[in-house]
C-alpha cells in the first residue's frame, strides 16, 4: 500500500485523500470535472424537491450549532448566519461552546441531556458513548453524505453509525517565516532533521525564538512528538505497523533510542510558554515576528500565513512544508486524517430537528461550505466543491503538492484512548519544558499506551 491516500489536485483544489489507515480509490483528474457536475446537479435537485415553506408558515424557533472555531468566527458573524437567517427567516442560529474545549462541553451537556442539535464530532470515547447512547444520530441518509468520499466516512463510522462528516483532510505542517531564517543565515526551509536542527541552531544564535506549537491542545502537542517518533520508526517497521503498536499498546520507544535523543535535541529550541498555547496564541506569537517556525495544522494555515504576512510585510515569506524529521535521503512520513466532523444530535421537538436538518444540509451545500473553507484554509473533501470557490494560500498550494510525496500515517489521537491522550500530551509538555528528561518521559508514555489499549 504505497499510497493510502490519494491527493487529486487540480491548481488549488484537494478532491481525495485517506487516513485512518483506510485506503482510498484514486480518482484521475479527467474525471473529476464529470463527477463534481453529476454531484452539483445531484445536490441541486435535491434542494429544489425539498425546498422550505415560506417563513410565515413556521413558528420561530432558536437553533443552537456547536461547530464554530475561533478561525472561522468572525467569517461565522459576518457571512454564515446573516445568509442563513436571510434565506431561512423563522429560524436564528446560536452558536454555543466557541472557544471551549468541545469534548468537555458536549459532555457536560451531554450529562444535562442537553446535546446541541449541531455539534462537531470526533474520534473517541466521548462520542462513541454518544453513539451507543444513541444521543448522536446516523448521517448516511443525509444529502451531505453523498458529496463526501467513503474513506472519509468510513473513519468516522463506529457500531455502524456514521456519526460525522469531516470539515476536511488534515496535516501536520511546519510553518517557516523565512525573512528570518535568511536574516539567521539560512537560505532555503530544511527538508530533513539534520538541515533543521542545523536551522534551528542559527536563527537562536541570531537571537531569535525559534519553534512553537500549540501544546494546550492535544492534536497540536503531539506534532513535536509523533512526527519524531514516526520518520525513525516508519521506515524500520513499514506503513500501517506504528499505528498497530499504537493501539495494541505493544510499543516501546526506548526500544528506539533516537527518539529520545532527537526530542532532547529539540529542547533548546522550543519557544518559551509553547506548552500552554492555543492554536491562536500561536497564529498571535507568528504575528509578533521574532518567532522563525511553527507546528501546526494545516487547517490553521491561512491564518498563520497572514501572520507572517503581517509581521513581515509579504505573505510570500512564509514557507509551508511537512515536518522535515525525516533523515536525509528518505521520505518524509506525514500524519494525515480526517479533520473533526460536524453530527447532528437527537431532538424531540419538531420544529428544533426541522431546523436541524435544515441548517446542517445547508452548511455543506458547497457554496456555504466555502466560507469555512476560504477562512481557515483546509483541504476540502467535499466532492460537490469547485475550484473558483475554494481558497488556499500560496503556501498552502506548495505544502499540498508536497504531500504527494510523503509516506502518510494515522494521526494517534485515532489509535489511543482519550485518557491516555491527554495523559501523553502533559509528559510532551513535560519534556519540551524540562521538566522532564526525555528518556524518563518515554518510560512513562510507553506504560500508559501498554496499560490502557485501544484495541486489546
Amino acid at each position: 500500500m504505497k499510497k493510502f491516500f490519494a491527493i487529486l489536485l487540480s491548481a488549488a483544489m484537494v478532491l481525495g485523500l485517506v487516513a485512518c489507515s483506510q485506503p482510498a480509490t484514486q480518482t484521475p483528474a479527467t474525471e473529476a470535472p464529470k463527477a463534481t457536475e453529476a454531484a452539483t446537479q445531484a445536490a441541486a435537485t435535491t434542494a429544489a424537491a425539498t425546498e422550505a415553506a415560506p417563513a410565515d408558515e413556521h413558528t420561530p424557533v432558536t437553533l443552537q450549532v456547536s461547530i464554530v472555531e475561533s478561525d472561522f468566527l468572525e467569517m461565522w458573524t459576518d457571512t454564515i448566519k446573516p445568509k442563513f437567517e436571510a434565506e431561512y427567516p423563522w429560524i436564528t442560529l446560536e452558536d454555543v461552546g466557541t472557544g471551549e474545549s468541545k469534548t468537555e462541553f458536549h459532555s457536560t451537556r451531554a450529562a444535562a441531556n442537553d446535546l446541541p442539535p449541531v455539534m462537531q464530532t470526533d474520534n473517541g470515547d466521548t462520542y462513541y458513548a454518544l453513539v451507543d447512547a444513541g444521543k448522536i444520530i446516523d448521517l448516511s441518509g443525509t444529502e451531505a453524505a453523498k458529496n463526501i468520499p467513503q474513506s472519509y466516512k468510513d473513519a468516522y463510522t463506529y457500531n455502524g453509525v456514521l456519526f460525522g462528516l469531516t470539515q476536511g483532510a488534515a496535516y501536520d505542517a511546519m510553518f517557516f517565516n523565512m525573512s528570518i531564517l535568511n536574516a539567521a543565515g539560512v537560505e532555503a526551509a530544511p527538508t530533513n532533521w539534520d538541515e533543521f536542527i542545523a536551522a534551528c541552531e542559527k536563527v537562536k544564535a541570531a537571537g531569535y525564538e525559534v519553534l512553537c506549537y500549540a501544546g494546550a491542545k492535544t492534536t497540536t502537542a503531539w506534532m513535536t512528538f509523533e512526527s519524531i517518533i514516526v520518520n525513525i520508526v516508519g521506515p524500520q517497521l513499514g506503513e500501517g505497523q506504528y499505528e498497530e503498536l499504537m493501539r495494541s499498546g505493544k510499543i516501546n520507544l526506548n526500544d528506539y533510542p533516537e527518539i529520545a535523543e532527537r526530542m532532547a535535541a529539540l529542547v533548546p529550541f522550543i519557544a518559551t510558554g509553547s506548552s500552554t498555547m492555543t492554536e491562536d496564541d500561536v497564529t498571535a506569537f507568528m504575528n509578533d515576528g521574532n518567532c522563525a517556525m511553527a507546528i501546526a495544522g494545516n487547517w490553521t494555515s491561512s491564518n498563520i500565513v497572514k501572520a507572517i504576512g503581517e509581521a513581515t510585510g509579504d505573505e510570500s515569506n512564509c514557507v509551508m512544508t511537512p515536518p522535515p524529521f525525516n533523515n536525509a535521503g528518505q521520505p518524509c512520513w506525514l500524519a494525515a486524517t480526517p479533520e473533526s466532523s460536524f453530527g447532528m444530535s437527537e431532538v424531540d421537538d419538531p420544529a428544533i430537528k426541522e431546523a436541524r436538518d435544515i441548517f446542517f444540509e445547508w452548511i455543506f451545500k458547497a457554496e456555504n461550505f466555502r466560507y469555512i473553507q476560504n477562512a481557515r484554509g483546509t483541504c476540502p473533501v467535499l466532492t460537490t466543491i469547485t475550484e473558483d470557490q475554494i481558497v488556499l494560500p500560496d503556501a498552502t498550494k506548495a505544502f499540498v503538492v508536497m504531500t504527494g510525496s510523503c509516506t502518510p500515517f494515522s494521526m494517534s489521537f485515532n489509535n489511543v484512548k482519550s485518557d491516555v491522550n491527554k495523559n501523553v500530551t502533559a509528559i510532551i509538555n513535560e519534556i519540551y519544558t524540562s521538566n522532564k528528561d526525555a528518556k524518563t518521559g518515554l518510560d512513562e508514555i510507553s506504560a500508559l499506551i501498554a496499560a490502557d489499549p485501544k484495541n486489546g
